[in-house]
């Protein structure tokens, strides 16, 4: 080789700038795109037209709903149920209670939570409304929600905004004119003792053979966006129907098909899984952002993110709206491979062009580590750093979190908690920040003393983590990874 030919190594090393800026700007758009798309839709206020569907009309409901527990077998659960009547009668809903017997499972739970099954009459009481169609005999389709909430939470999310968006879309979908086909509105009862509510209405409703679709709403925190995260048997049709829906959501959609498959291998369930069971096609909403809320007295109505309820009620009224109106209903297909492509659009493809596209980015891999075969040393130095950076980082976001007050156990006080919330988005700005300047030290010193700043920085600030937040495994193991990764190593002669 002349001297006048750089070596490989040389080549590297004066583009190692250029790199670190390509990366530095890469990791910059997608923190940037990350919170622009977990943001939700800002919510429609109470005077928005009367075809969309408003966060601000739907509050109503929720403050209502919301105003203390309604466990079953309470008087807040009683009046709760009457209050509702009330709404459905004015819809023009013509609502009945549908009533079932208490399963042995959700009488022992009672129990447990000190809950009277006798005055409950050990029985659960749905509420049935129905909006007519202009075909009678079309297979009806199902919007349901449950009412009654855990002991000792006032259940804004959970599920009082599932219930709030069920009858703030019932009331869009009557001012866009008559539907082709009736419309099943379903209040359920018991879904937090066992799913006892849903399973009387499936197992006993007299047209519970012809309905076609179910589209379920749920909580499972106090904010954030909501996603459909399971669909009924052979998703095929009603992913499109989703993806169809999509321009015309508030906020756009947010779903993919792995956070489907991990959801079925959980142990939770929703009344959705009833309907499921049954083969019945359908879509389940969720959003599960501030988690803190969940079945905590924290779910108040003041707490809960109202772009959130503007988010899952806009995709409960487009979708159902579709399905009310279409001539035929989306049919059981084999599953798709989906994801949302920033929330606007979705990308769906059969399982086969999934994998196909597995194979294609190993293809371009094994390429890149081909082309690259002389500078492979390099390769696996700049991976493992990548690995020393980002669990650094993780640990210095741990720091940043420890420092804005107690984010690494259950908040007890509700003092506490909405301090921690009016300082929520100054933590995120200082957490940013100090990710924003690790980068730089990381990419400026990736060897010599600025590494083993970097090194001493993340050991103390891991020891610190401990020490004041508790033992954290997660934490530690990644303080220990970023140490190990971190560790210079002589360049190759």
């Amino acid at each position: 080789m002349s001297a006048a030919s750089p070596s490989p190594r040389a080549r590297i090393v004066r583009g190692h700038p250029a790199l670190g800026i390509l990366l530095l700007v890469s990791l910059l758009l997608g923190l940037g795109l990350a919170a622009l798309l977990t943001r939700t839709p800002a919510p429609r206020p109470a005077d928005a037209e009367a075809s969309v569907f408003s966060a601000g009309r739907a509050m109503v409901d929720v403050e209502r709903l919301a105003r203390a527990p309604r466990p079953l077998g309470t008087p807040e659960h009683a009046a709760a149920r009457a209050y509702l009547l009330g709404r459905m009668q004015a819809l023009g809903l013509d609502p009945v209670v549908m009533e079932g017997p208490l399963s042995p499972g959700s009488i022992r739970r009672m129990e447990r939570w000190e809950l009277s099954p006798e005055a409950a009459g050990y029985r659960v009481r749905n509420l049935v409304g129905q909006l007519p169609g202009r075909d009678p005999s079309a297979a009806p389709v199902v919007l349901m929600a449950h009412y009654d909430s855990v002991p000792g939470s006032p259940g804004a999310a959970d599920d009082a905004t599932g219930v709030a968006a069920v009858l703030e879309a019932v009331r869009a979908i009557q001012a866009r004119g008559p539907t082709e086909r009736p419309l099943i509105v379903l209040i359920t009862d018991a879904e937090e003792l066992g799913l006892d509510g849903a399973r009387v209405f499936f197992g006993d409703y007299p047209d519970r053979a012809r309905i076609g679709f179910v589209v379920n709403l749920e909580a499972r925190g106090g904010g954030g966006r909501a996603m459909m995260f399971e669909t009924g048997p052979g998703n095929a049709g009603a992913v499109g129907l989703l993806a169809g829906a999509a321009p015309h959501i508030d906020g756009g959609v947010t779903s993919n098909s792995l956070a489907v498959a991990i959801y079925r291998m959980m142990s939770n369930d929703t009344d959705f899984s009833v309907p499921r069971e049954r083969g019945i096609a359908g879509l389940n909403f969720a959003f599960i952002g501030r988690a803190d809320q969940y079945h905590r007295p924290s779910s108040t109505p003041d707490a809960l993110d109202k772009g959130s309820l503007q988010h899952i009620g806009s995709q409960a009224l487009e979708v159902t709206d579709r399905l009310l109106r279409a001539e035929t209903l989306p049919e059981a297909g084999p599953d798709r491979v989906y994801a949302d492509a920033f929330g606007g659009a979705m990308l769906v493809m059969a399982a086969p062009w999934g994998w196909g596209l597995v194979l294609l980015s190993l293809g371009l891999l094994a390429f890149a580590v081909f082309r690259s075969r002389t500078a492979l040393a390099s390769l696996l130095r700049g991976a493992v750093d990548g690995v020393a950076f980002l669990a650094g980082a993780f640990v210095l976001a741990q720091a940043v979190r420890l420092a804005a007050g107690p984010m690494l156990r259950r908040v007890e006080s509700a003092d506490v908690y909405y301090q921690l919330l009016e300082r929520l988005p100054l933590m995120e700005v200082a957490t940013g920040l100090a990710l924003f300047g690790a980068a730089l030290v990381f990419l400026a010193g990736a060897s010599g003393k600025l590494r083993m700043a970097w090194m001493g920085t993340v050991a103390v600030l891991g020891l610190l983590v401990q020490l004041i937040g508790g033992w954290d495994p997660v934490s530690a193991g990644m303080t220990a990874l970023a140490l190990v990764a971190a560790i210079p190593v002589p360049p190759p002669a």
